[in-house]
């Protein structure tokens, strides 16, 4: 399983891009690896300059020319992972987080922008 401690994250909306460099020498010479997917079952995905993506759907890869590094466009509201795999095979997270635009106009749209907050003793519910 992968190293937690190889992990970070990185917050994106849709049509948002990121670039993901490697030192070249340690990027792994083959075409497609196994990675575990949200279930802990393990999925073969190519690989893009050593880097590869959970679900394609949400994001996409492209290498770029002339350097060690993908370029990832985020697609959709939805969380992802982006793996890299070393030559000795050790194995890099880059989770995908995304959060939808919201206005703070209501507590469930991540809290009121006009100074009305909730104390420790109120409720949400109906």
């Amino acid at each position: 399983m992968p190293d937690p401690k190889n992990s970070t994250s990185i917050y994106l909306l849709p049509g948002m891009t990121a670039k993901l460099k490697a030192v070249k020498m340690y990027i792994s010479p083959k075409d497609s690896a196994s990675f575990p997917d949200d279930s802990g079952q393990f999925v073969n995905l190519p690989l893009v300059n050593g880097f590869a993506v959970l679900h394609a759907d949400v994001g996409s890869l492209e290498s770029v020319s002339d350097e060690p590094a993908v370029k990832y466009t985020h697609k959709k509201f939805s969380l992802n992972k982006i793996y890299f795999l070393s030559r000795t095979g050790e194995m890099g997270i880059v989770d995908v987080m995304s959060v939808p635009i919201h206005d703070h106009s209501s507590i469930v749209t991540g809290g009121t922008a006009y100074g009305t907050y909730f104390t420790d003793d109120e409720t949400l519910g109906g």
